[in-house]
């Protein structure tokens, strides 16, 4: 765990190091959570490309680069010139708010994973959904050797998803850590270097550090008018607006019988969807790069950032897309040769990556994207603008207000939010993935903009006396109040606990792995946290079909296929060739989903395993 520890560190100061080696100037509570993010990126892009070459995970030459450059970095900027380093005074406001997102996320973190004597506990439904599948893409490269790398819940096809912050987690189990702590901790660091580049970029753009740090609260604490359900005796009028929730109300924002969908951030994606905390974070390290570059005119800002940018797809797809619109636009706006310095190194190092994931993209015969005018509100019957109301509550009044405001006081903030507006206006019109829902994995962008535009008009109207205290307080309450109480809600592991396996499945998962070859090919049920998977670390035919479908991936002809070999019709064996089966399970899910024909398999495979309630035959 030591060492792995150590392993983060170094990549934090590499990444600072390589910072300083562009020239692009920050103080410490910029270059911090901006060198871990770039050096974590780098790190692991490296990794990857040995472990690629070599086909199975290795880490110790990549871990061993690290420290020598770190301790390079060490050296060589220490006898460097005091005045190389921007420096700042001490900012009270910013040691108390990373003081208290570092111990919020530490706290968070750590409660998400839980193994005792009934077995390992998910800390809610999010994280025993998604973290499923992260652990999958772990346990194969750990247990596995998943290289080149294929999608462990369908086999023989590559894995086509952006996967590369789960190949940071194998390297560092690698390294010493337990695969829970490798989701964990590396989840809390982003997130408080995530809070500390909101700050940074708000403060700097708002000239405010009170705003700074209203723009976490804002964006982190995102939320609807679903605090109305805190209040059980609701008004007639009101009751027909807010229908009450069949199985009583778990989540304020996240109220599907009054199409509140604008789920909390922390819930719907920062702790379960992973990547996007790389993406999120790493986007924050580009902006404020930009808006250095922007000030310097040095080119060594911009490159920095297309440096980064362009590592992004493998980590989160969605994020480079953004970039790309955002910078885009500002270019448009304001022509300038430096920006070259950010496209031609962010285009070259992402094409590739974006090539790899074409043919799943295309391959997608529904269209990954399509038009869908209102996004969710269709699915309710809801008036647009009354959904986004609902959704996100004050803030759509506040949020053109704002934007109307700084046209008039501040041109520049006005110019700054109207590439967001345009990811807005896009995500409202047309879906950009299967599932509908993943829209917020670009919508949070938008969200981020709008909440220090925001901030930064109350602050402004703050300072003018346009809002009074108590009014301004209140405001800001029924912003926050709907994602506060949910987030402080994913404290409470007892009560959110989901168990993800047995103590059966945990040893059944141990005997199989050692007993099996590395890259077996299994023939399971399609239940999202098969223990074959996440604990074994082998491949499956046919995985999670909800999964298989917001991918891109078509599983209707290999559904029949599995559906005959568990039934033993007369293809089965033929069929199990053709999926380069090497082992069958017969266990209570395969009995319950696909009504296995165990007595076929006793007739033609050789059984190697009766344990624990699950039968395991040797197909090959």
């Amino acid at each position: 765990m030591l060492l792995a520890l150590f392993f983060l560190a170094a990549m934090t100061v590499s990444g600072m190091g390589v910072l300083r080696l562009f020239r692009v100037e920050l103080n410490l509570k910029e270059a911090v959570p901006a060198g871990l993010v770039l050096g974590l990126m780098l790190a692991t892009w490296t990794g990857f490309i040995v472990s690629l070459l070599a086909g199975r995970l290795l880490v110790w030459p990549v871990f061993g680069v690290v420290l020598v450059f770190s301790v390079f970095i060490l050296i060589f900027f220490s006898k460097g010139n005091a005045s190389d380093q921007e420096k700042t005074p001490a900012d009270g406001i910013f040691i108390a708010l990373i003081g208290l997102a570092g111990l919020f996320f530490l706290l968070l973190f750590s409660r998400m994973i839980v193994e005792d004597a009934e077995g390992i506990w998910a800390g809610g439904r999010t994280v025993w959904g998604d973290w499923a599948g992260h652990m999958g893409y772990i346990a194969n490269w750990v247990y596995g050797s998943n290289l080149p790398p294929e999608n462990p819940w369908y086999a023989g096809v590559r894995l086509a998803y952006p996967f590369l912050f789960d190949f940071t987690s194998a390297m560092l189990v690698k390294s010493g850590m337990t695969i829970p702590r490798s989701l964990e901790i590396p989840g809390a660091l982003l997130s408080i270097a995530m809070t500390a580049l909101i700050y940074e970029l708000a403060r700097q753009l708002t000239k405010s550090r009170e705003a700074g740090a209203l723009s976490v609260f804002i964006f982190i604490l995102s939320g609807g008018l679903g605090f109305v359900y805190l209040f059980p005796d609701l008004p007639a009028a009101l009751r027909g607006v807010f229908p009450p929730a069949r199985q009583g109300v778990t989540e304020l924002t996240h109220i599907p019988e009054a199409n509140i969908r604008w789920v909390n951030f922390i819930i719907s994606e920062m702790i379960p969807q992973r990547g996007i905390l790389v993406g999120i974070t790493g986007a924050l390290a580009v902006f404020l790069f930009w808006l250095k570059g922007t000030t310097s005119r040095k080119k060594g800002c911009f490159a920095t950032a297309g440096l980064l940018a362009g590592l992004l797809p493998f980590f989160h797809a969605h994020t480079f897309l953004v970039l790309m619109m955002v910078s885009s636009v500002y270019f448009l706006l304001h022509p300038r040769t430096e920006w070259l310095y950010f496209f031609f190194p962010a285009l070259l190092l992402a094409l590739p990556q974006w090539l790899y994931f074409l043919p799943q993209v295309t391959g997608y015969s529904e269209g990954f994207i399509r038009w869908q005018p209102g996004w969710l509100a269709p699915a309710k019957g809801d008036n647009w603008l009354w959904f986004w109301v609902k959704n996100i509550g004050v803030m759509a009044v506040l949020i053109p207000a704002a934007w109307a405001y700084f046209w008039k006081h501040e041109r520049r903030l006005f110019f700054y939010y109207v590439p967001f507006l345009l990811v807005f206006a896009a995500t409202n019109l047309w879906v950009f993935q299967p599932w509908d829902y993943d829209n917020t994995k670009l919508l949070r962008f938008w969200y981020l903009a709008s909440s220090v535009l925001v901030a930064g008009a109350l602050c402004h109207w703050a300072k003018q006396r346009i809002l009074r205290g108590l009014v301004g307080g209140l405001l800001l309450v029924s912003v926050i109040l709907s994602g506060a109480v949910d987030a402080g809600s994913c404290l409470r592991f007892d009560r959110n606990k989901r168990l993800m396996w047995t103590p059966d499945q945990i040893e059944l998962a141990r005997v199989v792995r050692n007993i099996t070859p590395k890259k077996s090919v299994f023939l399971t049920s399609d239940t999202h946290n098969h223990w074959v998977v996440d604990l074994s670390g082998r491949k499956i035919v046919l995985g999670y079909r909800g999964w298989l479908w917001s991918w891109g991936i078509d599983y209707r002809e290999r559904e029949k296929d599995v559906q005959a070999i568990f039934l033993g019709t007369s293809q089965a064996n033929v069929l199990i060739a053709k999926h380069k089966i090497d082992y069958v399970v017969i266990g209570p899910r395969e009995r319950e989903v696909f009504h296995a024909n165990a007595d076929f398999l006793h007739r033609h495979h050789l059984l190697i395993l009766d344990m624990n309630h699950h039968l395991i035959f040797k197909t090959r």
